[in-house]
């Protein structure tokens, strides 16, 4: 018998209170529209989604002569150091967009650990308004990514240039999860528990 994986208290609550809410949804008439993805597949559409970005970032630097783009004196164990801090900023920030379109505010917002990866991520557990999770799935690139860009071009520093760029990178998964969340105007959307995407029911 395959062995079962071990999930904790605080997990399996949020994992129960997404099938609580999806089965209330169902109960009334909604109808559901599944847009969830495995994380192999977030992490391959990196290079659909942000790494285009990451590149005409780069061509715009080239472009107006804001400098170099590596030198010598470059703190690269530096840059990886704070990239580390902005990967768990970037899920406080998930929570900050989604807390703004809940009736609970920050109570509805959980950010966890996934361990066996070492990866900070955000969940909320309230549904929302396609517009508003939208807004906060695309908060963390649009600040981190393209708000240090911009200081970093203001600056002509490559140290912040490659900041942004990984931030940019990090975005991926959530660009994808964006374009999946583009077309729908109206609904309630659940963000899924233990997958990449979420789950939209509309009557």
């Amino acid at each position: 018998m395959e062995k079962q994986k071990k999930v904790s208290k605080a997990k399996q609550r949020i994992v129960d209170n997404y099938e609580r809410q999806k089965a209330d949804f169902e109960q009334r008439g909604y109808k559901e529209y599944s847009e969830v993805f495995s994380a192999a597949k977030a992490n391959a559409m990196v290079f659909v989604t942000s790494f285009p970005v990451a590149l005409i970032l780069i061509l715009i630097w080239v472009l107006t002569d804001r400098g170099p783009i590596w030198t010598a004196d470059l703190n690269f164990i530096l840059v990886l150091a704070l990239v580390l801090v902005t990967a768990y900023i970037h899920e406080v920030l998930h929570g900050v967009g989604w807390c703004l379109g809940t009736k609970e505010k920050w109570r509805s917002i959980y950010i966890g650990m996934m361990w066996s990866s070492l990866t900070p991520y955000c969940h909320c557990k309230e549904p929302l308004e396609p517009g508003k999770y939208l807004f906060g799935c695309m908060l963390p690139g649009t600040l981190l990514g393209l708000g240090i860009y911009v200081a970093a071009f203001v600056t002509g520093s490559n140290f912040l240039l490659w900041v942004s760029l990984f931030n940019v990178l990090a975005a991926g998964g959530d660009l994808l999860i964006a374009w999946y969340a583009r077309k729908y105007r109206a609904g309630y959307v659940l963000d899924h528990p233990t997958e990449c995407g979420f789950v939209i029911f509309q009557k």
